[in-house]
Parts: C-alpha cells; structure tokens; sequence
C-alpha cells in the first residue's frame, strides 16, 4: 500500500471531504482563534520578564539613543549558535513603531500563535485526508487537535513571554516546512515531478533556513519530514519511493547529521568543557531529561494549573539510575513509548507520527547540550505531536468500539459533549494563566508559593519586597534560599545578604562576609556573577561601612582565582572585570590595570574590556601597548557594533595624535559598556 493514495483511488467521502475544504471546518477554527484570543486577553499587557532586559530592552534603549544601528540590534544578538536574526528583526519592528510598550510586543507572539494553530489545522488536515483510517475524519481531527494545542495552558509561558518569540517563529517555520513536504510528495506521487522538485528542493529548504535563523531548533526539520515519510509515505513495488526523496534525504538530513557527529568526534572536549558553567555533567543531563520529559507528557495530558510557569528552575539532578528512583522509571517509560510507536507504525500511522514528531522535536533541548534541564517553551512545537497521537489513538479505539454499541448516538454525543467540556476547561485554565501573567508581582507570589526551592521566584519575590522596604521580609528569603540544596541558590543568597546589609542599612556585619567568602572555591555560574556584579555596580557610586570598594574587589578575585574552571568562561572574565572596576573607582589604578588586563588576555571577553586597557595604557604612558590592545580590540569587534567602533577611533586618534574629545570621556565609556 502507498502512503498517498491518487485522487481517484481516494474514499469518496474523502474526496466530498477535499472538496468541501473552505465549509464548516473553517467556521469552527476561525471560533477557536477567537476563542483563543480572548482568553490571552488578560495577559497582553504584563511586564517584560527574565530574559526580556538583556535581549531586548537593553539593545532598544541603545538603538533608541543612536549607540547601534538597526544591524547590530538585529545581528549582534549572541542567543544561541546562529544569533537568531529573524526573530531579532521582528523584534526590532515592534520597537521601531511602538517603542518599549510591551502590548504590541506581546500581541505579536499571540498573532504568531493564531498563525501556528492555522498551520497546524492546515497542516494535519492534509496529511491525514490520505490516511487511510481517518480520511473521512481528517478536518476534525486536525481541527480537535489544533484546539487543544492552541489552548493549552501551558503554551502561556511561551506566548506571553516576548523573548519566547523566538520559539514561536521557529515552529511556525517549521509548520511550513513540513506543509511543503507533504505538498512536495503528494505532488511527485501525481508525477508532477517539476511542482514537487521546486517544494522539496526550494520552498522547504527557505522555510527550514527561516526556523533555523529564528532558533537553531528549525535544523531539524528534515528529521521531521523523514517521520512524516516513515509514517504516510511508504514505498511498495508497485509505486517505489521517488528518487529526488531519497536525495533531498541524503542532502539535508544525512550529509547535516554525518557532518555534526565528526566535528564532535573530532572535537569531544567542545562539547565536555561545555559543561564547565553548569552543576550538572553530560551523564547528569543524560539522566535527567527523561524525567523532564515525562514531567511535559504528564503536565501536557494532565494540565497542573499554577504549577505551570517560568518558575522550574527547582527541577533535581539525576545523579543516577536511582538518585532520584524516579529516573530509571522515567527511561523504561520512554523506551515503552518509542516501542509502542514503532510498534503501531503500520496500524496506526497518526499515533507513530505524532509520537516520534513529540520525542525527534525535543533532541536539540533536551540531550547533549549544556542547556538548563527543563523549560516548557521547549514543548511548544513538540506538543503537536503528542496531541496528534492522543487524538488518533481515542478516535481509533472509538471507532473499533462504537459499532458495538447498543446506542451508538447516544454515545457520539456524549462524546461530543466531552469534547467540549474539555476545550473550556482548557480555556479556563489558559485564561487563569494568562491573568496571573498580567503581574510580575502577583507571578512572584504564585511562583514562591507552588515552588518553593525556586531560585527564580524567591530572588523576584525579594526584589518586590525590598522594592517596598520590607527588608526583615526581604531577609528571610534569603535565609531560606541559603537552606536550599541548591549550591547556586545559597551562592546568590549569600552574596545579597551582603548586598542587602549595604544598600538597606549601609553597613556590613563581619558574620555576612565571612559567609559570603564561602562561595571562594566553589564553582562561578551566571547566577553568582549576575549577584556579584549588581553588587559592583552599587559600590562604584556608594560607600558600605564595613565593606569597601578594595576589599570586596579582592573577594572577588579571590572567587575567581579559585574557582575550578577555564578562565575563557565569561562568568570568569566578567567578575574580575568587575574587580577592576572598583580598583579603579577606589583610585587603585595599578590593580585595576593588571586585572582588566587579566580579564582580556582569554580571548573572550567583550570588547570593552579591551577599550578601557588601551585606554589604561594611554593614560599610563605607555601608547605602544595601548596601540597593541587596541589592534586586539579592532580584530575581536563586530562591523555592526557602532558603539564600541566610535570608541576605538576616538583613542585611535589620540594615539595619532589627532585632537579628539577628553580622554576620561572615553574611558568612562568604555569602563562602563561591559
């Protein structure tokens, strides 16, 4: 049997079905994209959150005050291998018609959304009109399952949280990717090889280059066409698989995978020393990923309301097949849903395809990479596939059940009824999210009090707090994040003890320092440098009895100089560029040269850190090492960064001797620009 069938060889009702595209169906999506719209509502106007600041308010401010161009906004982001320009332009849209107000960036994501529920209808309507156990049910299938998805609660921290767009277009990418593939192959099964040539070989691979640039998930669309051909589009002697498939195989998904998997046997340590900012080892990640992904498969059948959210940095580390017991029942349940999807692969195609697109979607995020163990963003397109094999799998035993009925219309409309039912519980739940995502204060709230040991939450409920004064309330959060059987989480606790003593009273205790000097030794992670430099930062300008500009500096090396990782790690690099500062606000101009110098000398810091050694040199007197740092600086800088570019050429032509403004001038720009 061939995966697609010819027109002619269609069911009839699936034929009145293709025909009738345009009818009913239609009506009834256009009532959930309202529907849908509606209950995001409530959510459009909050706050930027997390990521938000470093990605996109701090590059718009920048632009707005003339400091980089439109280019360097779009392609100067370092999210990710590729830097992610297309979501970086749509980004730049917005804020070049409405400035920093988050509504529009918000209504965006949620049009994005509208968009990837329309494909996802489009997309499973087509293919299963050729599927032959649900030809005649095809649009309500695709329909049922483009509401659930659309729905879902949990797609509400990918939707509401802007930088998240970057998932959003990925995925919608990817639907068209995937909707010319089925095109493509329908198109050379009806031997209109020219039309089916210019998809598969054309359309897709420009539709696959925007997911990619959007987010590097979008490489992997070419695995999931080979699930849609494993699944829909199966070879026989009577009509054997094209050969233009068996290239368009060989090119993006064989050549691509043969390519990775040298560089990295090449190159093992790049992926190993990967893991140097992380608590977690690769064999660590290994092992809690199954968990994580049978945590999204349970929260994605069994919406947890509150328990959904940003707020899953509390997620445990799986140290091994029984630290924590649920690791190894995590596996053996995977390796049972695998099985039972090969297993049905020719009696139930839509369940094989739905699983293996839920669990092949997931492999960029949830494997070797040393990204954090568990996001929900990261199901946002691989819920499509586990909603396809539900709907399949219950429409399948339906059918083989209904006939022995005693009252089988009765039982459609119970069923019908059900359905329903189960969309405004959805919606509910969505519209509950959506509100609570209207505040950061009250997502703080809600965040401390379902997760507890979340290091997120309790550090946004601090700030709240000590936003308000309450700093009796501010501490306690802090004394119970330093109980937490998380090393990042006392780190940070620990260090704003400190930070709070200072800014709240303008002293500190000797017990505070003492136990902030704990994290000396310790392993340096973004979080404990993030606390480290907000400290920085407020002691440049103010002055703490008990804590002064000099001694917290050397703290600071001595976290660094102590800590077991390579000195290229920018949490490394960026506290001792820290340190400097305040030797040099402290006036100590020696010590704040040698560890500027120290902080560019890896390789990987900022270019301002360079700008601001060259400038050390120049003003020390020494313009031949000046000249050097800065020959450095103009090898490591971008064409786009107009910012840093306007600074080097300012002390270049002080080096040449070119009247040019102040040299402080400059060198307060570059001290700060890091």
């Amino acid at each position: 049997m061939t995966g697609i069938l010819p027109s002619s060889s269609l069911p009839r009702s699936a034929s009145r079905d293709r025909g009738s595209f345009i009818t009913r169906p239609l009506t009834w999506l256009y009532c959930l994209l309202a529907l849908t719209i509606l209950v995001y509502l409530p959510g459009l106007h909050g706050p930027f959150l997390f990521d938000d600041p470093p990605n996109l308010i701090l590059p718009i401010q920048e632009w707005m005050h003339g400091q980089i161009g439109w280019d360097q906004f779009v392609f100067g982001n370092d999210s990710g291998l590729l830097g992610r320009p297309l979501s970086m332009l749509t980004f730049f849209a917005n804020a070049a018609t409405t400035g920093l107000a988050t509504f529009p960036f918000k209504l965006t994501n949620l049009v994005i959304h509208l968009a990837c529920g329309m494909l996802v209808y489009a997309l499973l309507s087509r293919l299963l009109l050729y599927d032959p156990q649900f030809a005649s049910q095809a649009k309500r299938i695709a329909l049922v399952v483009s509401a659930l998805w659309l729905l879902h609660p949990m797609q509400v921290s990918t939707v509401l949280y802007i930088v998240q767009r970057m998932a959003q277009l990925s995925t919608l990418f990817t639907l068209m990717a995937l909707l010319a593939y089925v095109h493509g192959r329908m198109e050379l099964e009806q031997n209109r090889q020219r039309n089916g040539l210019l998809l598969l070989f054309l359309a897709l691979p420009l539709a696959t280059l925007c997911a990619t640039f959007s987010k590097e998930n979008g490489a992997l669309v070419p695995l999931l066409c080979a699930i849609l051909e494993l699944a829909y589009f199966r070879a026989s002697t009577a009509m054997p698989r094209p050969r233009a498939v068996h290239m368009f195989f060989v090119l993006f998904l064989l050549l691509p995978v043969v390519l990775v998997l040298s560089y990295y046997g090449m190159h093992p340590h790049r992926l190993i020393d990967s893991y140097q900012g992380r608590l977690f080892t690769l064999g660590e990640r290994l092992l809690s990923e199954p968990r994580a992904l049978m945590d999204y498969l349970g929260a994605l059948l069994l919406p947890r309301g509150a328990l959904l959210g940003l707020y899953t940095d509390d997620f445990a580390i799986s140290h091994g097949l029984l630290d924590p017991p649920s690791t190894l029942f995590a596996i053996i349940g995977l390796v049972a849903l695998a099985s039972s999807a090969l297993f049905m692969r020719m009696r139930l195609p839509a369940y094989f395809a739905g699983i293996a697109l839920y669990l092949a979607a997931q492999i960029m995020e949830s494997t070797v990479f040393p990204l954090e163990l568990y996001f929900e963003h990261r199901n946002y397109l691989p819920s499509i596939g586990l909603f396809l094999a539900a709907v399949a799998l219950a429409a399948s035993l339906i059918t083989r059940v209904l006939p022995h009925t005693h009252r089988p219309g009765h039982i459609r409309r119970l069923i019908g009824l059900s359905t329903v039912a189960l969309f405004a519980v959805l919606s509910l739940a969505t519209l509950i999210r959506a509100s609570a995502w209207s505040s950061w204060h009250g997502l703080a709230a809600e965040g401390v009090q379902q997760h507890p040991n979340s290091m997120r939450a309790l550090l946004d409920d601090a700030v709240m707090l000590q936003l308000q004064g309450r700093y009796d309330e501010t501490q306690q959060i802090f004394d119970h994040m330093a109980a937490i059987d998380n090393p990042a989480a006392r780190h940070v606790a620990l260090i704003d003890t400190v930070a709070l003593q200072c800014m709240a009273h303008g002293q500190v205790t000797a017990g505070a320092l003492v136990n902030m000097r704990t994290v000396v030794g310790a392993k340096l992670q973004l979080a404990e440098m993030l606390a480290f430099e907000n400290f920085s930062n407020y002691l440049q300008d103010h002055d703490c009895q008990g804590l002064s500009k000099v001694a917290f500096a050397t703290i600071l090396i001595d976290v660094v100089n102590a800590a077991p990782q390579p000195a290229t790690l920018t949490p490394l690099w960026r506290t001792r560029f820290n340190a400097a500062r305040l030797y040099l606000a402290a006036g100590m101009n020696a010590q704040g040269m040698e560890q500027t110098a120290r902080a560019w000398m890896p390789g990987t810091a900022d270019v301002a850190v360079g700008i601001l050694l060259a400038r050390l040199y120049y003003n020390n007197g020494d313009p031949a090492s000046s000249q050097l740092i800065l020959n450095d600086a103009r090898k490591r800088i971008g064409h786009m960064d107009k910012k840093n570019l306007t600074l080097i050429d300012k002390l270049q032509r002080q080096l040449d001797g070119i009247p040019t403004k102040s040299a402080a001038a400059v060198g307060v720009h570059a001290e700060h620009s890091s």
